[in-house]
């Protein structure tokens, strides 16, 4: 409230002109994606800049002068399938030095819509994968570390992108209760962490452009969540002049067509968009010098190089924390160090680029968000460096390397880009490389490495002995690679997105990719394994599975009501001979609520000793216990429906442990228990 009173205080004084100053890009921009300089408002630095630029995963940057200048973090998706909040806050407050280190004051990230669609080509960089809770609490530790460094987030993208094909065209059509529940959800909890920017997406919703759809900007974002920052548009996104300003856009981006002069709106409206700008500014102590310093100089502030050791280190982990183990048969990994003769199979292993993507790398997904590089360290960089002179590793594109060899370790991937959706979820080339080495005489075990932006089609998981996914990992790739296979450190991530049986068909058309420009969302609720939940659809791995090189056992389950709130607790045991990460998952659901659905409300990642016990305690509150009613218009308790809440915990959405009544259930006079 300060920084918005400041805001509004400061918009007054200024003129009609720097006001309209502060709500578009201007052309150039100091070499940054975007750039607003107004020249009638001082900080302690100088004339105020905002400057801007992606990526969610690190500062991007094409130009010679800036590859590997910027860590090439692990894109999103694989900070979410490490369910660790702490995982997702040192990533943030990593990236955020680095923007601070070029000069950068607006980080346009993090992604945080939904993976509706396994195919969609944004997968990679969601930190939300298909669940909006997962989703809230990783968007609310990175964006908390931003915020504290001086840079503005911006949570994207503003709202129902969730597919990239059409995405400049395409109308999506979204019931209330989704629409509360699902796609909003992690927006809420960006704003709430301090997201002072949301960006709007290029599509329709209800026939409106996003950009200008005062339902969007105004009802749901600035009335629904309480938004006080700026709106800043997609580049190219903006369709309307005094429309899109009126239904609550602040920013236009990259340049001014259509806000540049804004005659017919009276100074009121643009007084507010102005403060509403400069409200995200004083939040984030740009008028205070807690923001990057930004000047004019030679060479430019982007050129610097922000890299460093702990960087790299924060990316190693990151990788290691969201590798999933999918497969493990008769402990097939890790790899003894000592006497074995590895092979590694597959261009990935030592491949970083691949000449037929349009964009990125094998080992970061492209768009806007791409980071380029010249540091990448490839598995067999990485295995070699990790044995030493003591290992044997040979390496081939194809088959031949495993001739010989005791372990053959497969390396696979599949791309994704902005722009565009992946036409299937197959792991190219991944059935023919494991029967060519399956096909060659003698015995040996067979790991599969995937590296892939979101689900793949595992048809070749029964010929494999162990299989390992490693989402996009970046320019640590290799480290992170040679630790996990030799069980240096262990997989630490659960899937964050369903992988789906072969031949799955989740959508009509009409739902996805949509008929004559309009996409359906008639599912409703029913996305990821809430779908699979609700039509009892076996996934080939559920969301929230993964395995570890150890076993756990849950026990001693516990309900405890009381305040105004309640608690579930458990003890976590580790029974096998290794160290490792488990992370107990809770999901709620109401009974009499249609379609029945299990949503996680809870998890919890405790990495434990062998033979040790950890306890964990879930905390459940007001919004733990509640639904969107699209017929009353509002959020309702569980207590609405005279019954009590289920929950049930276990290592993924398929796979409960244990399932009981909560038995009781908040009320504004406290704490209302079941008799």
């Amino acid at each position: 409230r300060v920084a918005q009173r400041c805001a509004e205080q400061l918009a007054r004084q200024l003129s009609r002109a720097d006001r309209l100053q502060l709500l578009h890009g201007s052309p150039g921009g100091m070499g940054y994606a975007g750039y607003i300089e107004v020249h009638g408002v001082r900080g302690p630095q100088g004339t105020v800049r905002l400057t801007m630029n992606d990526g969610p995963q690190g500062y991007n940057g094409y130009t010679k002068p800036t590859v590997g200048k910027g860590t090439q973090f692990p894109d999103l998706i694989a900070v979410a399938a490490s369910f660790d909040r702490e995982t997702a806050a040192a990533f943030g407050a990593a990236v955020a030095e680095e923007f601070r280190t070029k000069g950068c004051n607006v980080l346009l990230g993090p992604d945080v819509e939904i993976v509706r669609s396994p195919l969609s080509g944004r997968t990679f960089e969601s930190l939300s994968g298909e669940d909006p809770f997962l989703g809230g609490r990783m968007a609310a530790a990175y964006v908390g570390e931003v915020h504290k460094r001086g840079i503005i987030a911006t949570a994207k993208h503003w709202l129902d992108n969730e597919q990239e094909k059409h995405r400049q065209e395409l109308d999506v059509v979204v019931g209330d209760r989704a629409q509360h529940e699902i796609y909003m959800a992690p927006f809420k909890a960006a704003i709430d962490a301090g997201a002072g920017a949301v960006m709007c997406s290029y599509n329709k919703v209800h026939g409106d452009y996003a950009c200008e759809n005062d339902g969007l900007l105004t009802k749901l974002l600035r009335k629904d969540l309480g938004f006080k920052g700026f709106v800043v548009s997609d580049w190219g996104a903006v369709h309307s002049g005094a429309k899109s300003a009126e239904s609550g856009l602040n920013v236009e981006m990259p340049e001014a067509k259509y806000f540049r002069d804004l005659g017919a709106l009276p100074d009121e409206t643009i007084e507010e968009r102005a403060s509403q700008v400069l409200a995200a500014m004083y939040a984030a102590g740009h008028f205070h010098g807690r923001g990057p310093a930004i000047a004019w100089s030679w060479p430019p502030p982007f050129w610097n190089d922000a890299t460093s050791d702990a960087h790299r280190l924060v990316a190693k982990r990151a990788i290691i924390e969201g590798s999933v183990l999918l497969k493990n048969a008769d402990a097939a990994l890790p790899l003894d160090k000592n006497g074995l003769k590895i092979a590694l199979v597959g261009k990935t292993c030592h491949d970083a680029k691949d000449a037929s993507y349009g964009q990125g790398g094998i080992y970061s997904a492209g768009g806007s968000g791409y980071v380029a590089t010249d540091r990448s360290v490839t598995p067999l960089q990485g295995l070699q460096a990790h044995l030493g002179q003591g290992g044997s590793v040979v390496w081939s594109r194809d088959e031949s390397a495993a001739r010989g060899a005791d372990v053959a370790v497969l390396c696979l991937a599949a791309h994704e880009e902005e722009g565009q959706d992946r036409k299937d979820l197959r792991l190219p080339g991944a059935r023919e490389l494991v029967g060519a080495v399956r096909a060659l005489p003698g015995a040996r075990r067979v790991i599969l490495v995937a590296i892939v932006p979101g689900p793949v089609e595992t048809e070749w998981i029964g010929d494999v002995d162990a299989a390992l996914v490693l989402f996009m990992p970046g320019e640590q790739t290799g480290p992170a690679f040679a630790e996990l296979l030799t069980g240096a450190t262990g997989p630490g991530g659960r899937l964050p997105v369903t992988f789906p049986a072969a031949g799955e068909q989740r959508f009509s058309e009409a739902q996805y990719p949509g008929v004559d420009l309009r996409s359906e969302f008639s599912e409703g609720v029913l996305v990821g394994y809430r779908w699979n939940d609700a039509k009892g659809v076996p996934a080939a791995f559920p969301f929230g599975f993964g395995l570890s090189y150890t076993t756990f056992q849950f026990s001693e389950f516990k309900v405890e009501c009381g305040g105004a709130g309640a608690s579930v607790s458990l003890v976590v045991e580790n029974t096998g001979p290794r160290r490792g990460a488990a992370v107990p998952q809770l999901y709620v659901g109401f009974a009499s609520l249609r379609p029945v659905v299990r949503q996680l409300r809870g998890f919890e990642k405790v990495h434990v000793p062998a033979g040790g016990r950890a306890h964990v305690r879930f905390q459940l509150g007001d919004a733990d216990w509640s639904f969107y009613d699209e017929a009353a218009r509002r959020w309702r308790s569980a207590a609405d429906l005279g019954e009590a809440v289920t929950v049930s915990v276990g290592s993924s959405s398929a796979e409960l442990a244990w399932t009981g009544a909560l038995g009781c259930w908040p009320t504004q006079e406290g704490l209302q228990v079941k008799q």
